[in-house]
């Protein structure tokens, strides 16, 4: 694991209350469901890997339900299970997205009786908005949608007598306390120092980047090669790909809206909850391949209820067109589900052929020489709490922030430069102080006129990591 899995393990570990993880959360950007699920586990171990069970339960589940409860084909259903997003993005790296992909995997299954069981429906979009802000964005659209077509169709429903109109009220201020209640969550402080700040001007090129990002999140085929996770995607090397990237977005997108013509509850979550997507990535923060990957996921959970939302009245000539569209949704959906299926297989292989960050191999070491009870001091803080976790340890000195902790604190404190010889000079200090020898744990390597000048012990290197820079060098500095 790296540090963005180990950071919510840290902040679920080390608060010791709810309110007091809602506190440690306010820099995070995302709402607080999954370090929620996992406090009670760090009250059973300090180990993070419990963390990746529980993980891959969620994961599972999903999968279980996909296959059982979907109207797909059985091949679709496979190619999903082991494609790129559910076999590893949300699967294999334990993040706060799978349990959102399961919510919106429970939305699909209730959507067919939605406002007979609509508590229900909006419970789990209650959940869905605590998720992740990609997660919430897609939760408010659809529970938006669902108030339009209520309003729209309020007598047929209510004529069928499945649910009382209280019932309907109570689970839309469900929907909208779930909204209000993440959205607080995401406000940052206002000493944040992380993503602080909002692109509003137009901008050609990079409204053209954030498009092309529909085609990532459905042809995630990464490189077979050790940095598979950061590098650009195996189509994006080919030339020609590049050059329809923007067009083959679009025209996903527009192949999609046709399918569901006829559908305008669907056709509506599709293009709003598309779009709000894409206005997040441009506006505010654009992203990786996890991220984007939500594009996906909507469009999947899309063409699921598709099929239970009423049709529009339309010209017979559109009827049959319409008739011909839905029958293309199969062959070309399978076909999108095999580049998933083949970029899963991919990530995998790369996941277990190389080391995707060394933390968890520092900390065995550190272990093992029996120094894990040391005064440590660790730069760059992001990338030395993955060590943090796997070792066990309440805290250590992070020069970012000049502060002792375990989590990171992404706040404009530790957006301060430290130079090599400060961190030396801290060490020095504090070690002085608390008369013990000081562990330096850096991502980088020092200079050797530096471990010379300061009389200091390199112990050990570990460096070739897939996270370029969770590779470690760990430096002993004798004060006793």
């Amino acid at each position: 694991m790296w540090r963005d899995e180990i950071q919510t393990w840290l902040l679920a570990r080390d608060s010791s209350s709810l309110t007091d993880l809602f506190c440690n959360l306010e820099y995070q950007g995302h709402p607080g469901l999954w370090p929620v699920y996992l406090l009670p586990l760090t009250r059973i171990t300090r180990s993070p890997v419990i963390m990746q069970v529980f993980h891959l339960l969620i994961a599972a589940t999903t999968v279980y339900l996909f296959v059982r409860c979907s109207p797909f084909t059985r091949i679709q259903k496979f190619l999903f299970a082991f494609g790129y997003f559910s076999l590893y993005e949300y699967s294999v790296v334990c993040r706060n997205y799978a349990l959102g992909v399961l919510l919106l995997c429970l939305f699909c299954i209730l959507f067919q009786q939605r406002y007979a069981r609509f508590l229900l429906v909006s419970i789990v979009l209650f959940l869905l908005g605590h998720t992740s802000v990609h997660a919430l964005i897609i939760a408010i659209v659809t529970g938006f949608v669902l108030m339009l077509d209520y309003l729209l169709d309020r007598r047929r429903i209510l004529a069928e007598g499945a649910i009382n109109e209280w019932q309907i009220w109570v689970g839309f201020g469900l929907i909208a306390l779930g909204v209000l209640t993440a959205m607080l969550q995401l406000t940052p402080p206002a000493d944040s120092g992380f993503a602080v700040g909002w692109y509003t001007s137009y901008d050609a090129d990079h409204l053209k980047s954030v498009i092309k990002t529909i085609a990532r999140a459905f042809f995630p085929v990464p490189q077979a090669k050790f940095d598979f996770w950061w590098s650009s995607p195996l189509l994006e090397t080919y030339p020609v790909f590049i050059k329809m990237q923007l067009s083959l977005s679009l025209l996903v997108v527009a192949w999609f809206s046709l399918v569901l013509l006829q559908k305008p509850i669907a056709l509506s979550i599709y293009l709003l909850g598309t779009i709000g997507l894409l206005s997040f990535f441009y506006v505010k923060y654009f992203g990786s391949i996890r991220h984007h990957g939500f594009l996906f996921m909507l469009f999947i959970a899309v063409a699921w209820i598709y099929r239970y939302c009423g049709e529009a009245n339309r010209p017979t000539l559109i009827n049959r067109f319409s008739f011909t569209r839905e029958e293309l949704l199969r062959p070309i959906l399978t076909l999108i589900l095999i580049f998933h299926f083949i970029g899963g297989i991919i990530a995998v292989c790369m996941d277990y052929r190389y080391v995707f960050s060394y933390g968890k191999a520092a900390a065995a070491f550190i272990k093992e020489h029996d120094m894990q009870e040391m005064l440590m001091v660790g730069e760059a803080d992001y990338a030395v709490s993955t060590i943090v976790g796997y070792l066990g340890k309440d805290q250590v000195y992070y020069p970012r922030g000049d502060r002792f902790g375990s989590f990171v604190i992404w706040d404009e404190a530790r957006t301060r430069e430290v130079s090599d010889d400060q961190i030396i000079q801290k060490a020095k200090e504090l070690g002085a102080a608390h008369v013990k020898n000081v562990l330096i744990i850096l991502n980088h390597a020092l200079s050797p006129d530096l471990i010379s000048y300061n009389s200091l012990t390199e112990l050990a290197t570990f460096t070739g990591s897939t996270v370029g820079d969770e590779g470690f060098y760990l430096y002993l500095l004798r004060t006793l």
